[in-house]
This record gives structure tokens, C-alpha cells and sequence, in this order.
């Protein structure tokens, strides 16, 4: 059996909109009984930043290199306080960004893709 690579896409929409998608993701998925990859969805581009900011992509990025590390280690990597970065990796798992085992943290997606748009106002 062919293990799949994992994905993450990240994208802002709607409620609305990441229902639909939810929903359409889940009926493919389905059908298919492929992987289809994971989707973390934000209402809005505040919301997004509130998770996603410049030192916590470091620690995704980071720890995509790394590989499963402790997060004392990671902390040492990016040269940042051990608490700081604890609180961003907790606060990135709850979002299922980072998972954590008995070995230590990890970023488990092989791809993460965000994806968003800015448009005018009409």
C-alpha cells in the first residue's frame, strides 16, 4: 500500500464559502476514496495573521527542514526563548499545524499551500 504524502491548503473564505468547500472536499474525497489533502480555512485575513505570523511561519518552516525535534530545540534553532516558542507551538497545534508526539513536534504536511485574495472594492 502507497503511504500518501500529506498536504495542508490554507485558505480565507466566507463561513459560507468553507462550507460549500467542506462539503464538496468531503463528497470527492468520498467518491474517489482518495486522499485529497487537509484544508484549515479562516473567515478573514485578520483572523488568518492572528495564527499565522512572521515567527510562527518560522517555526513551520523550521521545523519542515528539522523534522520531529523537542521544542527546546527548535527554540534553540530559531534563537528564541524556549516559553515563547512553546506558546506558538501549542497555539499552531490547535489549529493543526504542528502535531506533537512522545518524540517531539513536528510539521506532518510534505506541501502547505496558502491561498488568498485581495480584490478592489466595487
Amino acid at each position: 500500500m502507497q503511504v500518501n504524502k500529506r498536504t495542508l491548503e490554507i485558505k480565507i473564505l466566507s463561513e459560507a464559502d468553507a462550507q460549500k468547500a467542506a462539503a464538496t472536499q468531503f463528497l470527492d474525497a468520498w467518491e474517489s476514496a482518495e486522499y485529497s489533502g487537509e484544508y484549515l480555512t479562516f473567515t478573514s485575513p485578520a483572523s488568518f495573521f492572528e495564527v499565522i505570523n512572521a515567527r510562527r511561519w518560522e517555526l513551520v518552516v523550521k521545523l519542515q527542514a528539522l523534522g520531529k525535534t523537542s521544542i527546546r530545540s527548535l527554540a534553540k534553532q530559531v534563537e528564541r526563548d524556549v516559553r515563547r516558542v512553546h506558546d506558538d507551538v501549542k497555539l499552531l497545534m490547535t489549529h493543526g499545524i504542528i502535531e506533537q508526539d512522545d518524540n517531539g513536534v513536528c510539521v506532518p504536511y510534505e506541501t502547505i499551500h496558502a491561498d488568498f485574495t485581495l480584490s478592489a472594492a466595487a
